[in-house]
């Protein structure tokens, strides 16, 4: 997933060894999420499914679950967070594979295609793709892998998964305190915003300034709508679980920032908004996990 992962763990009764045990555990599941998710894997399952358009493709619950929370977002966002948006990707010049330094690109594939192209069997739990599509799931596979993590580690008393900015914080701290979580300054280096307290809660953060388009002047790997109008540099979102939270800092990035405050508050989710003019907003409860 091109990130550094580190997990923390914490218990009063287990030996080491049971907790490194089951940090090893939590750690091959990045692995395995990225083997199903990755769109820079020609072996991946979701590039597979561009050899089989039109066609019904049976796939593992490691992809299609993200997949379907995907495309419920796009539905909610009316297309403007798409994780068909691979092509665009491309075009952007992130096409090179961390782990083995090759490029990856498509060819064949429809410039306009959505994620109105992508149709899903809940009960045969099949993909199919109706236009050749390159489907991107970086706005959801690493929370997800963040979640099935943290599956691994209920039997702690308490750990933190840090991948690369996706956050899930479990139980408490050895003291019995809620896990501190610092949000980066988007402009200035080394700088944070503010501090939360978080215990049992995800805490994901996108940000125009985490990868730069390597061919494409002042683009970021956030693709924005060509709609206009200001939308937020960095957006962090405090949520039940790492999918929801990576998705929803994504989505609030692509939108105006009534309509990211909106979505954050309906999918029961808070949220910090940082404008172009470092000018903030936030949900209603926001306040309510700042570190005091």
């Amino acid at each position: 997933m091109d990130t550094r992962v580190a997990i923390t763990g914490v218990s009063r009764t287990l030996p080491e060894a049971a907790i490194r045990q089951s940090i090893d555990n939590a750690i091959t599941l990045f692995y395995d999420v990225e083997a199903s998710c990755s769109r820079f894997r020609s072996d991946s399952e979701v590039r597979q499914l561009l050899l089989s358009v039109g066609e019904p493709v049976a796939v593992s619950p490691l992809l299609y679950h993200p997949l379907r929370f995907a495309l419920t977002i796009a539905d909610i966002t009316a297309g403007r967070f798409d994780p068909a948006v691979g092509r665009r990707m491309e075009q952007l010049g992130f096409v090179v594979d961390y782990q083995s330094g090759r490029s990856i690109a498509s060819s064949s594939v429809s410039e306009d295609a959505s994620y109105r192209d992508i149709e899903l069997d809940d009960e045969h739990q099949t993909v199919t793709l109706h236009r050749p599509v390159v489907i991107d799931l970086g706005a959801v596979a690493k929370g997800f892998a963040v979640d099935l993590a943290a599956l691994q580690l209920q039997a702690l008393d308490g750990f933190v998964i840090d991948a690369g900015g996706d956050i899930y914080a479990g139980g408490a701290r050895p003291s019995g305190e809620p896990w501190r979580v610092g949000i980066r300054h988007p402009r200035i280096p080394d700088a944070m915003v503010t501090t939360l307290a978080i215990s049992n809660r995800a805490v994901c953060t996108s940000g125009d300034y985490e990868r730069r388009s390597p061919v494409v002047p002042d683009a970021s790997h956030i693709v924005l709508p060509r709609s206009g109008g200001k939308t937020p540099i960095s957006a962090t979102v405090i949520a039940p679980y790492a999918m929801m939270a990576d998705a929803l800092s994504t989505a609030a990035m692509l939108l105006q920032p009534d309509e990211g405050r909106a979505l954050l508050t309906d999918c029961g989710a808070e949220g910090l908004l940082i404008m172009p003019d470092l000018s903030i907003c936030y949900t209603d409860e926001w306040e309510v996990y700042i570190d005091e």
